[in-house]
């Protein structure tokens, strides 16, 4: 039978004593064991059984009935390691291997060449799954008593007394057999340095495959993104230049895909419709959903709803959009609709930042007016209601609808930049070189911690002619 983990597994069914610890099932183990299971038997059983007979041929029962011992240590060596407990097999082939060569040193002298035996040891340990401290200590007691070998053969005579072509054929044979050991060693641990090189190559070029196919698949994802946001940059509404209500907006994307949008359009000839939307979180799934609201209220298609009536609008979106149908986003809205005849604007939010309503917006004396309600969120809870109110609008007003990404952003020394500071610099009166809007977005920009944003940008300017 093939002395092999593989086959130990295997037989373990038939032969339930060779359970083998699920701890030690791992590649240095594995090594260990491998060479455990031809390293005792040759070495251990082989060598000494060979002895056994060279000794008593030799006449030296005395160290021919050692090696008998020494055969019974290491098939005890064997039998154990077989068994996973490598620790325990090792110590008793070196309590061997030791003694061993103490007692041939001692009965048959240093020139026997036995002492050879003792470098096979620290040189065979560094191979097995231990720890460094373990590794180092058996060293230290190996070479201890290498040197207390010698020192004491300086000291004394053989008890023995061999003819000299005994000694040099054993001390050829030592020498020969360690080389030989020494040689299978080095070999061994070629081949597991090979295999690891081998094994680390394939993974490496596995891991660059991975790689390339990840980047192929961000660049497909990039790509898609950028489709994305360009279809929803497509269906925003072009400024108005003409007529009794003029618009102007800045839209720009933070670094992933988001979930703001906005629109506006005449309901008919009397009311104008204008909001503005922003979906939690980001990403695909938001800016699906924000395309989503934004037809609905372009084609006026939510069921049962005047559009000339935020209030109802709002209900209905949130009846139409439940989070939990919707991957548990929500968003917020502002809606407002204006009647030219008796230019009032009518208006609901829905937990979005007020409008702001700039009135003599050129002169120096200007006044803000936040224009909110306060109503939750739309998809949060299935039963809100919401509420509506009226402002009028005088001449040479301007309003403005924008998302929390115009004024959440963190500026270069860590704090952020608050919804006060926000309407104070909104406050400010328009200069001819620079429209409020860029002026607001420079800003913004310069405040910021990094190059771009944190959040989606996104800002709708009407003016009330």
């Amino acid at each position: 039978m093939q002395f092999s983990l593989k086959n130990l597994f295997e037989n373990y069914k038939r032969f339930p004593e060779y359970k083998f610890p699920p701890e030690l099932s791992t590649p240095q183990h594995y090594r260990a064991f491998y060479l455990g299971n031809y390293a005792y038997p040759t070495a251990g059983l082989c060598s000494h059984c060979m002895f056994m007979v060279v000794f008593a041929l030799m006449g030296v029962p005395i160290l021919a009935m050692f090696n008998i011992g020494s055969v019974i240590l290491w098939f005890i060596a064997i039998m154990i390691h077989r068994r996973g407990f490598f620790w325990i097999a090792y110590l008793i082939a070196t309590i061997e291997i030791i003694a061993h060569a103490a007692a041939c040193t001692a009965v048959i002298g240093w020139d026997s060449g036995f002492q050879y035996y003792l470098l096979t040891g620290p040189t065979a340990v560094f191979l097995m799954p231990w720890s460094t401290a373990r590794k180092v200590v058996i060293a230290i007691v190996y070479t201890i008593s290498y040197a207390a070998m010698n020192y004491y053969a300086s000291l004394t005579q053989p008890y023995v007394e061999l003819r000299p072509i005994f000694l040099n054929a054993l001390n050829y044979g030592n020498v020969f057999s360690f080389c030989t050991i020494l040689a299978i060693i080095s070999y061994y641990y070629y081949q597991a340095t090979q295999n690891a090189e081998e094994k680390l190559e394939k993974e490496h070029q596995r891991a660059n495959a991975a790689l390339i196919e990840r980047n192929l698949a961000l660049e497909r994802l990039n790509e898609e993104l950028s489709e994305a946001a360009d279809y929803v940059r497509t269906i925003l509404p072009e400024p108005i230049t003409k007529g009794a209500i003029h618009t102007d907006w800045r839209f720009v994307p933070s670094t992933s895909l988001g979930g703001d949008a906005f629109g506006y359009h005449w309901v008919d000839e009397d009311y104008f419709a204008l909001y503005l939307i922003d979906v939690s979180g980001h990403g695909v799934g938001a800016a699906l959903l924000s395309v989503s609201v934004m037809n609905v209220l372009r084609s006026q298609s939510l069921p049962n709803t005047d559009f000339k009536d935020p209030e109802q609008v709002l209900g209905s979106l949130n009846a139409t959009f439940p989070g939990e149908e919707n991957n548990d986003m929500y968003f917020t809205i502002w809606y407002g609709v204006y009647n030219r005849n008796i230019r009032e604007l009518t208006y609901a939010s829905g937990g979005h930042p007020p409008a702001l309503l700039v009135t003599d917006a050129s002169a120096d004396d200007s006044q803000i007016t936040p224009l909110r309600t306060p109503n939750h969120v739309i998809g949060g809870m299935p039963e809100s209601t919401y509420q509506k109110r009226e402002h009028v609008i005088g001449e040479q007003s301007t309003l403005y609808i924008f998302s929390d990404g115009v004024y959440e952003v963190e500026k270069s020394d860590g704090s952020m930049w608050c919804f006060r500071e926000f309407i104070d610099f909104m406050n400010q009166p328009k200069t001819e070189s620079q429209s409020r809007l860029d002026r607001i977005y420079h800003y913004a920009k310069s405040l910021g911690n990094s190059e771009d944003f944190e959040d989606d940008f996104t800002i709708v300017e009407v003016v009330f002619a």
